[in-house]
């Protein structure tokens, strides 16, 4: 009988394990009574669920990518491979909302991400549609062959453009974290038209500067121009007759007696003048 009793015991233990549910830290439950889902979703701990049922949805940030995608450009050029990463995490208040308008739309976190966990995403299907629809509107408004310069710039566009169409039905439902650019590539003729708008960039930029260059010198030309001749006329404007006659009379005697300074040479200083030095 006692035996009986402890089998009897150990089995409604069993039981009674079994009927229980843990929900992890990081996710929250959505507690499911005769198929009607409870309004308010449950923390991380234990529940009891014999007669009813608890589904643990992930709250954690969460990662998926967008392959292959081939949107076109400003300058209506087709993209070769675009590829991105979004990470996204759910508001835990808003997991049972969710549930209600999206039960179709329920997947594990390891069938999105290698190496996942079992946890449930809710509404991944949406938010990855709404994602690639944010990269192919992001992108037609940038040109194809300066956006690879733009990957910060288009990584925000994409952020920003994502969390508008998410809050536009489900408003402070979804965050978007982040955004990654991983893979940005063009068509080869369009690779050839970046090459050679860089170059032409690089030749233009060339120029200009030879032109600010030879604008400096001009300017420096001009200016030394411009002292020197304010110097000739302020030594003009200071020499009076007389003084004019002495510089004049220096000018001849020095200019004679370098002459006279060599054999054979006579110097008269003026016509029927003795000469200034004896010839010899």
């Amino acid at each position: 009988m006692k035996r009986f009793v402890r089998t009897f015991g150990l089995i409604g233990l069993c039981a009674l394990m079994s009927a229980c549910s843990q929900i992890d830290t990081g996710n929250v439950g959505v507690e499911r009574t005769l198929g009607k889902v409870g309004a308010e979703s449950l923390p991380p701990g234990v529940y009891f669920t014999l007669f009813k049922s608890v589904d643990e949805f992930t709250t954690k940030e969460v990662s998926f990518s967008l392959y292959d995608m081939t949107p076109k450009s400003r300058d209506n050029l087709t993209m070769k491979d675009v590829d991105l990463d979004i990470y996204f995490k759910t508001t835990p208040s808003a997991v049972p909302g969710l549930y209600v308008k999206y039960q179709g739309d329920v997947v594990k976190h390891g069938d999105i991400v290698k190496g996942g966990t079992k946890d449930l995403v809710i509404a991944f299907s949406r938010v990855s549609r709404e994602a690639r629809e944010a990269v192919y509107k992001a992108i037609a408004q940038l040109d194809a062959t300066t956006m690879h310069t733009k990957r910060t710039e288009l990584a925000e566009m994409v952020r920003s453009e994502l969390q508008k169409e998410l809050d536009a039905n489900d408003k402070g439902a979804f965050v978007i974290t982040a955004v990654n650019v991983r893979n940005l590539l063009t068509d080869p003729a369009i690779e050839a038209a970046i090459r050679q708008r860089a170059e032409t960039d690089q030749a233009i930029e060339k120029k200009r500067k030879e032109i600010e260059l030879a604008k400096a010198e001009a300017e420096r030309l001009i200016v030394q121009a411009e002292g020197e001749a304010r110097a000739n006329r302020i030594v003009s404007e200071s020499l009076t007759p007389a003084l004019k006659e002495i510089k004049l009379a220096e000018i001849h005697r020095d200019t004679a007696i370098a002459v006279a300074g060599k054999a054979g040479n006579t110097v008269l200083m003026s016509p029927g003048a003795q000469p200034l030095v004896p010839v010899r």
